[in-house]
């Protein structure tokens, strides 16, 4: 997979500054599967790819970022890395259930509201 610059960038600037205190990986479950710390998680997307997955099970909350002492934003890269994949059409399949759940949750059928008549007002 070839990432896109801004993305090897952000990647770049978190392995490069992270002093790896684990402030962020506290509360962060996504963080604590995936890696001993950022530093060493961004090192290895560096040097080696990543299963796609990875950037896919970070939240984006921020929460990282609120916590970091340096505030390193680990959300935006995770998200540039998405974008960069998307843009390579490399569809996941552990992710089908999400745009099942998508589909299913503004269906007519499962929606709280009728799509079809304009509301009372």
């Amino acid at each position: 997979m070839k990432y896109s610059q801004k993305t090897r960038d952000l990647s770049q600037l978190i392995a490069e500054n992270c002093t790896s205190c684990k402030r962020c990986m506290k509360d962060c479950l996504f963080l604590q599967k995936y890696c001993d710390d950022p530093q060493e998680l961004f090192d290895r997307f560096l040097t080696e790819d990543l299963d796609p997955i990875v950037p896919y099970s970070c939240l984006l909350c921020g929460r990282c970022t609120v916590v970091c002492p340096l505030q390193l934003k680990l959300d935006e890269a995770f998200l540039a890395m998405r974008q960069d994949l998307a843009k390579e059409k490399l569809p996941l399949k552990q992710l089908k259930s999400v745009r099942v759940h998508q589909w299913l949750s503004t269906s007519r059928l499962f929606c709280g509201w009728n799509l079809g008549k304009k509301a009372d007002k």
